[in-house]
């Protein structure tokens, strides 16, 4: 009979674990990461509403 070759469980189960830690690690990161971006792109747009709002006075209302 001739042995299969392949992974035990064990080597199986440790990269299980390896990957569940480096995922516990990055989710975080990876979470906080988008977070900053969506308030830099509010940011962004409530400056730009400003500025379209200080041009209009400026060229509306001050000629």
């Amino acid at each position: 009979m001739k042995r299969k070759r392949g992974f035990t469980l064990i080597e199986l189960l440790a990269v299980i674990v390896i990957l569940a830690i480096i995922a516990l690690i990055a989710v975080p990161v990876i979470t906080n990461i988008i977070e900053y971006a969506r308030r830099e792109a509010f940011r962004d747009s409530a400056y730009g509403i400003i500025e379209a709002g200080n041009l209009y006075f400026t060229e509306n209302l001050l000629s």
